[in-house]
């Protein structure tokens, strides 16, 4: 909306705000909202939804790209290892890096997990958690149901200590 270019545009013209908002969609606070963007652009519009009271957890994301890492560089492993994956479908265990994901320790033990966007946002790469602990930086493609029933996302899991997934 900040570019609309030479077609003729009779709409709102400037980047998306909580003004903008507020008028197209009345009573905001009670809708959900799925989010498709630039990072930059999805930060800003997820910022003005909070100032406009929408509850975090009606906000979805679905990135353009990649947000958290380039899918396709390697990065350095580090040298310190948090723990050992173990992937009970795979029949399979792994050690895993300080830093790296499950899906990370996956790829180099040549276990297959679908993925796609690696950024938290799609949803490819859900497995069960069996036992252990992670933490995730984005959970975005997880649903409270989920999360109770302890799905993980192996893209931006990584582990505390050892831990058991259904891969």
């Amino acid at each position: 909306m900040s570019r609309p270019g030479s077609e003729p545009w009779n709409g709102a013209v400037g980047h998306i705000d909580a003004t903008l908002l507020a008028s197209a969609v009345p009573d905001i606070a009670r809708h959900r909202v799925h989010l498709c963007g630039p990072p930059p652009m999805m930060d800003a519009v997820r910022a003005a939804l909070v100032n406009l009271e929408v509850p975090p957890a009606q906000i979805n994301t679905e990135a353009f790209g990649t947000i958290k890492r380039n899918p396709t560089s390697k990065g350095i492993a580090a040298s310190e290892i948090a723990g050992r994956a173990f992937f009970q479908t795979s029949d399979a265990a792994a050690p895993v890096s300080v830093g790296a994901t499950i899906l990370d320790a996956a790829e180099e033990a040549g276990i297959f997990i679908d993925n796609a966007c690696r950024s938290g946002t799609c949803g490819s790469c859900r497995v069960k958690l069996v036992s252990g602990s992670v933490s995730m930086e984005v959970e975005d493609a997880l649903t409270a149901e989920d999360k109770a029933a302890r799905y993980i996302l192996a893209c931006q899991a990584q582990i505390q200590g050892d831990v058991t997934v259904e891969a």
